[in-house]
């Protein structure tokens, strides 16, 4: 866990930098600062214009009665897009346009399925301390047979001479 917060918020951030510094040279430091932002600006903007086209095809296929999973997990990477592409550098505007695009999002939406399937499949809570135990229940892992005394087992008997209530 720790790489990868150093990763995200240290090492990240300084190839973005050291990038930043290279195409600066090459085109001017104002010249490469504007791309940046210009990148930004541009990607923000088709983030909005897809997000919000994700959330109308959302409300859409819920009102239909349809489960819109899979424009949630395209809406939950417009989301990561977007905050990837303010985030100032060339690395991370780059990374975050491949996000945004249809055809790359694909592979992103894969993974992100494929670690929500280890998530249910392993118990992602273990706690020990001094001798207990406790591990969060999986689907698998719940009893098979649950107890609650306060239920009433009734069977409904249909007879046609009784007169309805008035």
């Amino acid at each position: 866990m720790f790489a990868k917060i150093f990763l995200g918020f240290v090492l990240i951030p300084l190839i973005d930098l050291y990038i930043l510094v290279q195409i600066g040279s090459k085109i001017g430091t104002l010249n490469a600062i504007a791309l940046c932002l210009l990148t930004a600006f541009v990607g923000a903007a088709l983030a909005k214009s897809q997000g919000v086209a994700t959330m109308q095809k959302v409300q859409e296929n819920l009102n239909k009665g349809i489960m819109p999973a899979e424009d949630i997990l395209d809406a939950v990477l417009i989301f990561l897009a977007g905050l990837v592409l303010l985030t100032p550098g060339f690395m991370t505007d780059i990374f975050g346009l491949l996000i945004l695009f249809p055809v790359t999002r694909g592979y992103f939406k894969r993974m992100l399925r494929a670690q929500f399937e280890n998530m249910k499949n392993n118990p992602n809570i273990h706690v020990v301390h001094h001798n207990s135990e406790f591990t969060a229940w999986t689907n698998q892992d719940q009893p098979r047979q649950r107890i609650d005394h306060d239920i009433i087992d009734v069977e409904v008997e249909d007879n046609k001479n009784d007169k309805p209530l008035k």
